[in-house]
């Protein structure tokens, strides 16, 4: 069946910064399929039932490169670049995935561990110094996973003011096109510069290695290759900074389950699945069109319409985890849509894991008595970002 529906506005706001929505609940029992209105007031449909956002994410019906066309709903004010990955459909997409997934190795996040809780280790320290209540955010949320892909990448961590000035726009949904389009013009000719130099001057690290192959056997063109490094930083680090907040709220709000972690560390890996089960901090940022009609949930969303799969609703669907709000780090949930599904599964989910697992387990020893700074209600999320997340996270451990 096909539904009239007034179209609903997306994002969905929060109505509490710190509780996830009630809305998607209500949409996955009575209208999986939603019309909605992006941003930029073009037409979509929401998809919030986790076998749909599946079949969604994974389907060849549902086509990321159409999204590229000139006259393609859009989620922000200008279209994707045809040059990432993301914008990419197979074969095109199966060639670069299989590129990036050659320089971007799970061997080589593991060579990074090591560092990653240097890293971690260092940011507590500094932390430590200074007096309470502290933006977990500013001192640790951000630069953790930030210093770990510019030395995954080989770019300077003393750019990242360039990096976050650049994401915060390329992630509010309400930036102009103007804004947008310099913001990608900047980043472009800086991994242009970057890569220059590593032809010059490579090194141990990513964007060297991917350059020497590419040069070498010709895999990517000189625009994939500059589009795989600015995809590379944003994607490396974002969702790392929201999600490390928001877990870290899940755990100080779940003291019982906290405790279970403290007295069976081996329970982390199954906690960490569990906080990025629950704390999916957006919906999507990265519509598909439907290149056919397709039925989902018993509802015909036309051949050329953008649709929305809200993975974080996905996450919490009772059809497929009991109880779907409850934080339980005990759970076997058998399934992990968090990182994406079919072709565009997420290169870097053994990176973010990782910096889940060794960042909060660290946080928490080396602060036991952590606890939010401000009352919950005084906390803002970013519903208008991409991603979402708080804008600042005060804790306090006196």
């Amino acid at each position: 069946m096909s539904t009239d529906a007034e179209p609903m506005a997306y994002p969905i706001a929060r109505a509490n910064p710190t509780e996830y929505p009630e809305e998607y609940a209500r949409l996955r029992a009575e209208q999986p399929v939603c019309p909605i209105t992006m941003p930029t007031s073009d037409p979509a449909w929401l998809v919030t039932r986790h076998e749909d956002v599946k079949k969604v994410l994974a389907d060849r019906r549902f086509s990321r490169a159409a999204m590229c066309a000139d006259d393609a709903p859009r989620l922000q004010a200008v279209r994707p670049s045809p040059y990432s990955i993301l914008s990419m459909d197979p074969p095109r997409h199966t060639k670069v995935r299989q590129f990036a997934s050659q320089v971007f190795s799970n061997a080589r996040m593991a060579q990074m561990l090591p560092r990653m809780q240097q890293i971690t280790d260092e940011l507590l320290d500094d932390m430590a110094a200074l007096t309470p209540p502290v933006d977990l955010i500013t001192h640790f949320a951000r630069p953790l996973p930030l210093k770990v892909i510019c030395e995954m990448l080989g770019v300077p961590y003393e750019d990242h003011t360039k990096f976050e000035e650049w994401t915060s726009h390329i992630m509010w949904l309400p930036s102009g096109a103007d804004e947008i389009i310099a913001t990608y013009t900047e980043m472009r000719e800086y991994f242009t510069r970057v890569i220059a130099e590593k032809r010059s001057n490579p090194g141990d690290d990513v964007l060297s290695e991917a350059t020497q192959l590419s040069d070498e056997h010709g895999t990517l063109n000189e625009g994939e290759l500059i589009s795989l490094g600015t995809f590379l930083m944003v994607a490396g680090y974002e969702t790392s900074v929201a999600v490390l907040a928001e877990s870290t709220l899940t755990l100080m709000r779940n003291p019982d389950q906290l405790a279970l972690l403290r007295a069976d560390p081996s329970l982390w890996p199954a906690a960490v699945e569990e906080l990025l089960r629950l704390t999916n901090p957006g919906g999507s940022i990265f519509p598909r069109i439907a290149t056919t009609d397709v039925t989902l949930s018993e509802t015909v969303i036309p051949a050329g319409s953008a649709v929305v799969a809200h993975i974080g609703s996905g996450c919490r669907d009772e059809a497929v985890v009991t109880d779907g709000d409850r934080f339980d780090v005990q759970r076997d949930i058998g399934f992990q849509i968090f990182f994406g599904h079919g072709p565009h599964f997420c290169l870097g989910a053994p990176l973010g894991r990782a910096e889940m697992e060794i960042g909060l387990q660290r946080l928490f020893e080396r602060f036991p008595a952590l606890r939010l700074g401000v009352a919950p209600e005084q906390l803002e999320w970013k519903h208008l970002g991409a991603l979402g997340g708080f804008r600042e996270f005060p804790v306090t451990w006196k």
